[in-house]
């Protein structure tokens, strides 16, 4: 049997290897629970089965319970698989791996607002994932699995899922995830090498599914591809607005959450959006927005407290920027057109060729965002919901005080709660070495894959460091209150995990409240007045 069959069978919990250069099949073993398992009882009518039904298509996808985690530790460029799996065998999750929420924005579609799907007739198979993003190539980029050319599109309105349901009426709460690396890089969908290869992989592995909630992963428009303004595409607007596709992608995303997720067991009105890094910026421009009103019922803005936003006119000659460095100076329908007939890889490269004079960056369009995001939220128009603002302890620093103010005009103008937390857990092996919590480090607790933490030396860590971070038993616990706190803040607006001893109180003026994330969490007051990084405990 070879590789991709495995991938594709799709009543069995198959032991994946997320290696992130090569293809490394660890093999896989029978699975204890069948589609007909999951109908005992007397609910057998909305027994979750394959196909399920979405508004385009019937989608099929592909039942998994454990993954082995596989790497290249970069500082010897040996092959490294972990004996540590991560989920439990017989405990499976469905996962739908590319299902499309737009249409593909090529062509004359390049630069404007998503589109509907065309529906499909017959089964759709959703089991390997889609491309990732066009943008500049990284092919020794190790969380991305060294993706060339080849594993890039624009072709990339594609989104995720993985359930623990066995039925439709289970309504588990849903947590909506973003990639970082800016708005230029990053996936959420790695193809690379081999399909289901990459760090991204990680996403949809069992741990936090099996916490009762569903996951979605988002694939969308990044770079000049996802965020470039130009007079001539303000100019064929109806809404005399341009830039911002990639976040108008994650709106639609989240409108085919509303429609699609209950067949896969979710509750539509217990939608939580969050991202790090890049991903954290993207939440807050979500939480500013007018569009997605109503679209999310909490959120998390993990190390990506972007409160900016330029003018349009200011986006709109970086476009014209852009364009005259493809040899293109008409500003109006000509021009556009000379630029929808570039690849995507000249517009990528053009991009990032010195003088560096095209800037991706969130438009102030008057529609999709009426203002800076820091004006929006000082006047109280951000969506009232329940929202989790945190840093890494490596990453606090000058600006954290106004950010703490700003959290505080916030918070007296809403009814919904905001909280604040600083994620300081660090192994001890690395802790020892005098590793602080850096940017990223939380991720891998909250999707219960501490094994991801050796990705990192010799990307955001030194390479120095050994490449045992010396994991124990007090990681393991961080990793699971981070998604049983995940779970119950998706499903509460609360994120105290009370059956582990965690009371976590809302961000107020003056005490300014957080949660110091290590073992065990700390309840502290002061937020904004923390100006140094932050050592683990």
């Amino acid at each position: 049997m070879n590789w991709k069959s495995i991938l594709q069978l799709k009543f069995v919990g198959v032991v994946l290897a997320l290696a992130l250069t090569v293809t490394i099949p660890v093999g896989y073993v029978a699975a204890t629970e069948k589609d007909s398992d999951w109908g005992r009882g007397d609910d057998f009518a909305n027994l979750i089965v394959d196909p399920i039904k979405t508004d385009a298509g019937y989608v099929s996808g592909t039942m998994i319970d454990v993954v082995q985690r596989c790497w290249i530790y970069i500082p010897t460029g040996e092959i490294q698989c972990s004996s540590t799996l991560l989920g439990e065998v017989g405990k499976a999750v469905r996962v739908y791996r590319g299902i499309p929420y737009a249409a593909p924005p090529v062509g004359d579609l390049r630069w404007k607002p998503p589109q509907p799907v065309t529906p499909w007739q017959g089964i759709r198979e959703c089991t390997e994932f889609t491309p990732m993003a066009a943008q500049p190539f990284q092919p020794l980029n190790p969380f991305w699995g060294n993706i060339p050319e080849s594993g890039m599109s624009e072709d990339v309105l594609y989104l995720n899922v993985a359930t623990p349901a066995k039925h439709q009426h289970e309504r588990l709460p849903v947590l909506v995830w973003v990639h970082g690396g800016g708005l230029t890089s990053g996936t959420d969908s790695p193809d690379g090498v081999g399909n289901y290869m990459g760090a991204a992989g990680g996403y949809l592995a069992a741990p936090l599914p099996n916490h009762g909630v569903v996951v979605v992963t988002i694939q969308h428009r990044i770079g000049p591809i996802g965020y470039m303004a130009h007079p001539a595409l303000t100019a064929e607007s109806p809404h005399h607005a341009s830039g911002n596709y990639g976040q108008l992608d994650l709106i639609a995303a989240l409108q085919w959450v509303k429609k699609n997720i209950a067949a896969f067991g979710g509750d539509p009105h217990k939608v939580m959006f969050f991202g790090q890094s890049g991903g954290g910026a993207k939440t807050n421009w979500l939480m500013a927005s007018p569009l997605s009103e109503g679209l999310f019922q909490s959120a998390k803005c993990e190390s990506g407290f972007s409160t900016g936003g330029s003018p349009l006119a200011t986006t709109e000659q970086y476009g014209v920027n852009l364009a005259v460095k493809l040899g293109i100076t008409d500003t109006g329908a000509a021009g556009l057109a000379a630029m929808r007939a570039k690849t995507w890889q000249q517009i990528v490269t053009a991009a990032n060729t010195p003088p560096l004079n095209y800037i991706s960056t969130f438009t102030v369009d008057g529609w999709s965002l009426t203002d800076t995001i820091a004006n929006i939220f000082a006047a109280g128009k951000d969506h009232d919901v329940p929202y989790i603002v945190g840093y890494a302890g490596a990453e606090i620093g000058a600006s954290n005080p106004a950010r703490g103010q700003l959290l505080v005009t916030m918070s007296k103008q809403r009814k919904s709660p905001i909280y604040t937390y600083v994620y300081t857990q660090v192994p001890d092996g690395w802790k020892s070495q005098g590793v602080f919590a850096w940017h990223g480090s939380d991720v891998a607790s909250e999707f219960g894959d501490t094994v991801a933490l050796k990705l990192f030396p010799g990307a955001l860590l030194p390479i120095t460091l050994t490449s045992d971070p010396g994991v124990t038993e007090k990681d393991v616990w961080v990793s699971e209150f981070m998604m049983s706190m995940l779970a119950h803040f998706a499903k509460t607006g609360d994120p105290s995990v009370r059956d582990m001893g965690v009371h976590w109180p809302a961000y107020t003026d003056p005490q300014q409240y957080y949660l110091d994330i290590g073992f065990r969490p700390l309840v502290k007051p002061g937020y904004s007045t923390l100006v140094t990084p932050q050592p683990p405990r």
